[in-house]
């Protein structure tokens, strides 16, 4: 629960370094392409075209999830003053160009990565297999969003963002100054940022054993991949991560806004389950292998 975790590393080394959420960030993007080179070992497709489709998934991504940050965790207001202060510019400057640091909201990554996958597919895929090419690039793309997914949340672990609510029996305490600290003094809280927090439930590193969960049944299913419809994957991984994080948002008091009595994630996860529920019932006929 240090966002300077890396820094005795990085003062042997002499350099200045990255903080935990930037090196979690990070680590996952350079481990995806072995991880894709595995996938397509059993999901056909020209790796060149879908290594070029994943590094732009991942920046569409996270400029994606950027965006959602600005605009559904209440933090609207904040970002506003410095467009007032010091303009337009300066905003797309200090979130934009280099949007990995800080201040990410995972549905809209993945739903701006898929969009902007799905945008490049159409351009780098022609003929009647066009769109069985993009939806197999889904099924390869979701390994390694899972796997980004569990290695960030342990990130957001160590920085002390996307906390639970205060418990007494399954809470652990995080440090004076961390993310969780700042988070509980603006909600009222906690009486100083410069004090450790109450214990607090722990959901970053249930997101860890959610998303790695899911990371791990793709990889147990991957040999199989040859005998299951187009889009398997993607559907799956999709659903189960719906079904988690609509649960876990009941433990969680961080702000990160919402409507009703749903979070905008539990919102977002219920059209997310609701849309792969229709496009199941609509395609099942026609499911086979190699079918979308």
């Amino acid at each position: 629960m240090n966002p300077q975790f890396f820094q005795p590393l990085w003062d042997f080394l002499g350099i200045k370094g990255w903080d935990a959420y930037s090196v979690f960030e990070w680590i996952p993007f350079v481990l995806s392409f072995p991880i894709t080179y595995l996938v397509t070992r059993f999901i056909p497709i020209d790796l060149r075209k879908m290594y070029l489709n994943q590094v732009w998934m991942f920046y569409t991504g996270i400029l994606g999830s950027k965006l959602f940050h600005i605009l559904f965790d209440e933090r609207l207001g904040l970002y506003l003053s410095v467009v007032k202060t010091s303009g337009l510019l300066a905003l797309l400057k200090q979130e934009f160009l280099m949007p990995w640091k800080g201040g990410q909201v995972f549905y809209g990554g993945i739903l701006t990565g898929l969009a902007g996958g799905t945008l490049l597919g159409w351009f780098l895929y022609r003929g009647r297999d066009r769109w069985l090419n993009i939806v197999r690039t889904y099924d390869i793309v979701v390994f390694t969003f899972y796997m980004m997914s569990a290695l960030g949340r342990v990130g957001c672990f160590l920085q002390g963002c996307c906390y639970g609510a205060i418990s007494e029996t399954f809470g652990l305490v995080f440090p004076a100054r961390s993310a969780a600290a700042f988070g509980l003094y603006r909600q009222g809280l906690l009486e100083s940022p410069y004090l450790p927090t109450p214990p607090l439930i722990p959901t970053q590193l249930i997101e860890v054993f959610t998303s790695g969960s899911i990371f791990i049944f793709l990889l147990i299913r991957l040999p199989k991949a040859p005998s299951l419809w187009t889009g398997y994957f993607a559907w799956h991984a999709l659903m189960f991560h719906a079904a988690a994080r609509f649960l876990i948002e009941f433990l969680r008091i961080d702000n990160r806004g919402g409507f009703g009595i749903f979070s905008t994630s539990q919102w977002i996860a219920l059209i997310v389950a609701a849309v792969l529920i229709g496009i199941r019932v609509w395609k099942k006929p026609h499911l086979h292998p190699s079918s979308v």
